[in-house]
């Protein structure tokens, strides 16, 4: 018998896949409970609408990308790991997931939703590097944070690579440009200078080796 979990993440790979194949529109979570043998009854606890399934998903994409700890490396170089696993997760989900992107301008209240939880998962990134999320300059951080994984988005839609090279190259010039103003915008905690005594407040935002 299946935990909840496990449930939970075979209706999201069925629904995910009747998108993929039918398009976010004609994709039903009871036809994806019936696709997987869930009951339909169990289906409607678990997403109760269309919308908490891709609330889910953005969920485990924090959540597989948080896993890489910060340990002091330079701030651009850790953003980078980790919207760049924040791709490589989506890329588990990529058609069912642009089918989904492509009905945001359609869909006023979904791509609400979804803008207030990519702004969330922008400020997990932003703490889980030391960097203060609060105040005028932690929003603007935030909203930085935010322009980058939209810009770059667009790019990763249609960046058909294998190694999703063309994603890699526009994500690393967008965070160099985004460095010249870091210091008007990244403020780092002050308990992770105790933590890392290699860094202070004056550290650069790009790494040597992006300049």
């Amino acid at each position: 018998m299946m935990n909840n979990e496990a449930t939970t993440l075979k209706l999201l790979n069925g629904a995910m896949n009747i998108a993929a194949e039918q398009g976010w529109n004609q994709m039903s979570i009871v036809e994806a409970a019936r696709q997987t043998d869930i009951p339909i009854h169990i289906a409607r606890q678990q997403f109760p609408c269309k919308s908490s399934l891709l609330l889910y998903l953005n969920r485990l994409a924090d959540e597989s990308t948080l896993e890489q700890s910060y340990i002091g490396q330079p701030v651009a170089d850790y953003l980078f790991d980790l919207f760049m696993s924040r791709f490589d997760f989506f890329q588990e989900y990529r058609k069912g997931f642009i089918s989904a992107l492509h009905t945001l301008p359609f869909n006023p209240a979904l791509a609400i939703i979804m803008g207030i939880a990519t702004q969330n998962s922008m400020k997990w990134i932003a703490e889980s590097a030391h960097i203060k999320t609060h105040g005028i300059k932690g929003i603007a951080c935030i909203k930085g944070l935010t322009g980058i994984w939209a810009l770059n988005m667009r790019v990763w839609i249609k960046d058909d690579t294998a190694d999703l090279s063309q994603t890699m190259a526009s994500l690393d010039q967008t965070i160099k440009k985004a460095g010249k103003f870091a210091p008007y915008f990244v403020i780092k905690n002050e308990d992770s200078t105790s933590e890392n005594p290699s860094e202070d407040q004056d550290e650069p935002f790009i790494s040597e080796k992006n300049k």
